[in-house]
């Protein structure tokens, strides 16, 4: 009977919250990663889109750019930041809380992914980011009003923050 509720708290979880890469890097799936740590096993798709979008609560955008990502989805940077916005300003209509996270620091910075990041932070809720890939304070420029930002120094150091944020939220 215990083992029955875990499955369909793992089940509302995947309900709950989807997390999808914008930029194709592989730092969704690290965070995909983390929050199994959690006990929290999220939706992923790598390539959600706004209509793809069901009774979620929240979704995490982990934005990260590789050309090598872009290719083997099939999509353009264009194409890719046409999705992201499309499926940032659904979820905005329709009261879904976004998550924006960039766990790559100084490495996976640069201009295919400053791309990405410009074209995203504006619709994020909460912005969880490694603190050496906002030297420049891109996250904090782009931020809309109201929005919180918060550096940590690892990716494993955005576990307890993300927790903390989704049970704001009310994702169980």
């Amino acid at each position: 009977m215990a083992l029955g509720g875990l499955v369909v708290a793992t089940a509302a979880w995947a309900e709950d919250v989807t997390i999808t890469s914008v930029g194709q890097s592989s730092d969704a799936m690290m965070v995909k990663v983390l929050m199994k740590g959690m006990a929290i096993d999220p939706g992923y798709d790598s390539v959600f889109s706004a209509q793809a979008l069901g009774t979620q609560k929240a979704i995490i955008v982990v934005v990260g750019g590789s050309s090598k990502g872009l290719g083997a989805a099939g999509v353009t940077l264009e194409q890719e930041r046409l999705r992201a916005r499309l499926l940032l300003q659904e979820a905005r209509k329709r009261g879904i809380r976004v998550v924006l996270m960039h766990i790559g620091g100084a490495r996976r910075r640069g201009e295919l992914t400053d791309t990405f990041i410009e074209a995203t932070t504006g619709f994020a809720d909460r912005l969880i980011v490694v603190a050496s890939g906002n030297l420049d304070g891109i996250f904090a420029r782009g931020r809309s009003p109201g929005a919180t930002l918060t550096e940590v120094e690892t990716p494993r150091a955005t576990v307890p923050v993300l927790g903390a944020t989704l049970e704001d939220w009310g994702v169980k």
